[in-house]
């Protein structure tokens, strides 16, 4: 990435934040907050821990839209399979792992799970568990649950934010390893601009909002580079 090219998109994002415009993407730290108040992987009723876990009071987008329930899905299959579901993020959320595996694991024993649940309830007309939407709802997990590690994935505003830093060969498919790795880059600049972290605080409403750093910040940049 050239230096000059990322200063510069840095400063733009600094400005672009303070205009009223610019809080498409504020809810997520809604649900990064109730995630982090009730996620607890040893719950006794998984599904409804998952259920608790996953609210917004603002918005239900990103996980109820015209063809594309992820929440819903899951909800079925943690109550099928609930231990095999426990273990399957448990996997995901595994540090000493890579993520490019962690994530594929996921969809595919999420293709498996889909594959129980249409055998299980051969009349209803379901094609998809959602989760292999370009790695964005897998993403959303790992970002809700370490917010100082992973942001929630984009591929489209991941190559736009490439392209503006100026750097070299852009990914024409997922890249998961180069995209956390160029996520928690900007992360560390963007905590040491200290006016866009004080302008970007400010936006956020205290008991209602997740208030520590959280890497939804770099997500938030990269989608105003589309």
């Amino acid at each position: 990435m050239r230096l000059k090219d990322l200063q510069d998109a840095l400063s733009e994002y600094r400005s672009h934040i303070k205009t009223k415009g610019a809080g498409q993407w504020l809810f997520l730290w809604e649900t990064q907050r109730i995630f982090q108040d009730n996620w607890d992987l040893d719950a006794t009723d998984l599904a409804a821990m998952f259920d608790r876990s996953l609210e917004n009071t603002q918005t239900r987008k990103l996980w109820n839209r015209d063809n594309f329930y992820p929440k819903r899905m899951m909800l079925q299959f943690m109550r099928q399979q609930q231990d095999f579901t426990r273990q399957m993020f448990a996997g995901l959320f595994r540090e000493d792992k890579s993520i490019e595996g962690r994530a594929s694991r996921f969809v595919l024993y999420c293709d498996e799970l889909l594959q129980d649940h249409l055998e299980r309830n051969p009349n209803e007309k379901v094609f998809a568990h959602y989760h292999d939407d370009e790695y964005q709802t897998v993403f959303l997990y790992l970002a809700m649950r370490w917010p100082e590690i992973y942001t929630c994935y984009h591929f489209g505003s991941f190559k736009a934010t490439l392209r503006r830093i100026g750097a070299p060969e852009i990914p024409l498919t997922h890249d998961l390893e180069r995209f956390v790795k160029v996520s928690r880059t900007l992360f560390q600049l963007m905590q040491k601009d200290e006016d866009l972290i004080a302008a970007h605080q400010k936006r956020l409403v205290p008991g209602r909002d997740y208030m520590g750093p959280s890497m939804l910040l770099v997500f938030d940049f990269m989608q105003s580079q589309l």
